[in-house]
């Protein structure tokens, strides 16, 4: 997968977004006996039987949904991609074997530039659906040629633009079975957010998720796949794919608290939070390394993503009894161990009590609506509690007054 004219890092964690939510794309609409693959033969491949089809990946950050960026005549994306895949059909191959590869296999030139007013491709079309070979031969031919004069680009880097369209232009006008590759190569448009809106209209209308749930899972199954390819190249089978995220289909559809696997932040200076300080005031045992910190700082964070994901589809209700719930037991163990303290109370027993409070809320199990929260959500969500300008609750009898906290109002 490449980006185009992006140098920066948002432009290349923009195309790997991209490639990410094509390729679950295509997991979504994966045929029988076809398996889909990442960054095996191709940013994205398809195979079947002995057939393949080749989706190279071509993205920019230049272009928007209010203003599409268009693939130009002399487009570096184009003839570097049409380049790469005649090397890669000639590559040790005789010339019969590579008449085989080819009538096995389709080009695709995925990207999120329109090809509607491309020349290349509108006489590609012409000559797959009218015959039209010698008026497209013709234009690679002055494409080709065009590289060897000191013709004007409509491009930054001028000189070093010139010198890759010529190899490449005259790579693919050199190519033997030419007329042959062309009739299996097309281009294929998809903005970012049509390959979003695609994902979740599949979800919405062949899998029956709600809006809400669909986006939901795109997030998740986004999160998921990116993470794995960490580990190398990805190939699922349509039983592979259900095997391996079926239960997440399920538990997504019917559970409204799942983990998400949204990506998490840590602060610059998580000492500095207040729901670590008030732990590390009372010497928790669990908050003692920067380790112990962040480790702590993730299950907060991690269930305040989960919350707020399952907010999103749940009915109104569901916050206030859920808060409700978490406040009242809290409050229990609050009581119940800071009963006998006092300010006349040694710093020492303060502590103990108040530690004493953490532990308890640490093994309770919560519930939100049906859904049973993971213990690290559980405990997640009692740090998310006491944390802020105004934490809602914590552990010594005087937390109010020391870290500004508030009372905590549920409907």
């Amino acid at each position: 997968m490449s980006t185009t004219s992006d140098t920066n890092a948002g432009g290349s964690v923009a195309g790997f977004i991209y490639q990410i939510y094509y390729y679950l794309y295509r997991l979504l609409t994966i045929g029988v006996d076809e398996v889909v693959s990442l960054e095996k033969f191709e940013d994205v491949g398809v195979e079947k039987d002995k057939s393949k089809t080749y989706y190279q990946l071509k993205h920019t950050s230049k272009s928007t949904e209010s203003k599409v960026e268009r693939m130009r005549d002399r487009d570096t994306d184009l003839w570097k991609t049409l380049s790469m895949w005649v090397d890669k059909i000639k590559e040790g191959r005789d010339e019969d074997e590579q008449k085989a590869w080819i009538a096995e296999s389709d080009f695709v030139l995925l990207s999120n530039k329109s090809t509607e007013d491309n020349t290349f491709f509108n006489k590609v079309n012409a000559f797959q659906t009218e015959g039209k070979w010698e008026e497209l031969k013709s234009y690679i031919e002055e494409q080709a040629a065009k590289g060897s004069k000191d013709d004007a680009e409509e491009e930054e880097n001028i000189e070093e633009k010139k010198k890759t369209i010529r190899t490449y232009t005259n790579n693919v006008n050199d190519y033997p079975l030419l007329k042959e590759f062309l009739l299996k190569v097309r281009p294929e448009f998809k903005s970012d957010d049509k390959i979003r809106e695609d994902i979740e209209y599949l979800l919405v209308n062949q899998h029956h998720f709600k809006e809400k749930n669909a986006k939901r899972l795109r997030e998740t199954l986004y999160g998921k796949l990116a993470g794995m390819l960490k580990g190398g190249s990805l190939e699922f089978s349509m039983k592979s794919f259900h095997e391996t995220f079926g239960e997440l289909f399920v538990k997504m559809k019917e559970r409204k608290f799942v983990v998400t696997n949204k990506a998490c932040v840590i602060p610059d200076n998580p000492r500095e939070q207040t729901f670590i300080k008030q732990l590390t005031d009372i010497d928790d045992y669990m908050a003692q390394t920067i380790d112990d910190i962040k480790n702590l700082t993730l299950q907060k964070l991690r269930f305040e993503n989960d919350y707020n994901s399952a907010l999103d589809v749940s009915d109104p209700d569901d916050r206030s009894n859920f808060e409700r719930e978490v406040k009242n037991r809290w409050n229990k163990q609050h009581k119940k161990h800071n009963k006998n303290i006092s300010e006349t109370t040694p710093i020492e027993d303060v502590k103990k009590a108040a530690m004493q409070v953490v532990e308890s809320v640490r093994d309770e199990e919560l519930l939100f609506d049906d859904d049973k929260l993971n213990s690290d959500q559980s405990n997640g969500c009692f740090y998310y509690f006491s944390d802020g300008n105004r934490p809602k609750i914590g552990w010594r009898y005087d937390w109010k007054d020391i870290y500004n906290g508030e009372e905590w109002i549920t409907e």
